[in-house]
């Protein structure tokens, strides 16, 4: 006669179902929107990290970061500048325009002082991500979907248009490649690789500027 008796098998049955369980529930993927936390952010992709604020600026400076000062000036109408990432004259006429209508010092050095005041210029936008489930597939842009794609989906703007955000300290900048996202009130929906630049897990408010 069996020494295993019925109520026994049966609670080890139930234990290891609800086992099984925990673990599909640890391992399945967030949805668009980010239920899940995106894994460890990979190295930036060469020319795209655009970290304003680890240093001071001024003519002469060149660098992501400098692109990304053109990119909020020219964007909130300091002047026609293109983002060649080089502090160049018409860079420091556009600085000091600002700093003077910021009530700055208008000495043209891009600052402790000046940094914060030029990031609030930058649009509040809400963005969600996606990627999980639909690598390998074609954008709307027609970019092959892949788990290091850095990218953004926009209703509107043109494929290719390069915007750049900002979250928590850090920057980051991004081609259009897609469209979306189509869900009331979200703005932007970032590649899940993007989204790991940016520390962002779920559904996030972002400052943007392009």
């Amino acid at each position: 006669m069996s020494s295993s008796r019925p109520d026994r098998v049966a609670a080890w049955a139930f234990a290891l179902g609800i086992f099984l369980i925990l673990v599909a529930a640890t391992t399945s993927r967030g949805e668009s929107g980010g239920a899940a936390v995106p894994p460890p952010a990979p190295a930036p992709a060469t020319g795209e990290q655009a970290q304003l604020g680890e240093r001071t600026l001024s003519e002469g400076s060149a660098g992501p970061d400098v692109e990304t000062l053109q990119a909020i000036l020219r964007a909130r109408g300091y002047g026609p500048l293109e983002r060649t990432g080089t502090f160049d004259g018409p860079t420091s006429v556009a600085v000091k325009r600002f700093q003077r209508e910021a009530g700055l010092q208008d000495d043209g050095v891009v600052g402790p002082q000046t940094r914060p005041k030029l990031v609030a210029l930058m649009r509040l936008g809400k963005a969600t991500w996606y990627g999980p489930g639909l690598y390998g597939n074609r954008t709307a842009c027609g970019k092959r979907l892949r788990p290091g794609t850095l990218g953004v989906a926009h209703k509107t703007l043109p494929c290719g248009t390069r915007v750049t955000f900002y979250r928590g300290g850090r920057f980051v900048t991004l081609p259009v490649i897609d469209r979306g996202p189509f869900r009331q009130g979200v703005a932007w929906d970032l590649t899940a690789a993007a989204a790991r630049q940016l520390g962002m897990a779920t559904t996030s408010r972002l400052r943007s500027i392009h």
